[in-house]
């Protein structure tokens, strides 16, 4: 009776052994997959970022063109000023395009200049990026064309 018993004792440690190196790979596991979780987030957030920052650019109310010939990386000072209120006004259709950003271009040559386009902030945003494009900036007007920086912030919840 007694070596049925040391072998059942024997049979229950091994088990209890196997289990606990069970949950330990478990528990790596689950950690391995959760940090592979978060750098995909990260990247789709960051790829987010990036496409927000390309509709911007190719805003036809804001885009350079002459004679309906686009410019790329131009941004047309005058209609600028004008896509400014035109984005305020109808803020619900830009939110469907632009999402949580804000999006502001600062003009470095010739003068400094700096104009905020659209700004919709969360409280609860879990990260932010920042994207910063470099950008001709044409003043139809003066013929003259400068340098400036295009800066949008995105705000992933």
């Amino acid at each position: 009776m007694k070596r049925a018993q040391i072998q059942i004792g024997e049979t229950i440690a091994v088990l209890f052994v196997f289990f606990i190196l069970i949950v330990i790979g478990f528990i790596f596991y689950v950690k391995v997959i959760k940090g592979n979780i978060e750098v995909e987030q990260e990247e789709l957030s960051q790829l987010k970022s990036v496409g927000i920052a390309q509709r911007v650019m190719f805003m036809p109310e804001i885009q350079c063109s002459d004679y309906n010939i686009i410019s790329d990386n131009c941004i047309d000072v005058f209609k600028l000023n004008i896509a400014q209120s035109a984005i305020k006004e109808n803020e619900l259709y830009y939110y469907d395009l632009l999402e949580f950003s804000n999006i502001t271009i600062t003009q470095i040559y010739p003068d400094e200049a700096k104009w905020g386009i659209y700004s919709r902030k969360t409280e609860d945003a879990r990260s932010k990026f920042v994207t910063n494009v470099p950008i001709s900036l044409y003043d139809p007007v003066a013929r003259k064309h400068g340098f400036g920086i295009l800066t949008i912030e995105t705000l992933i919840k």
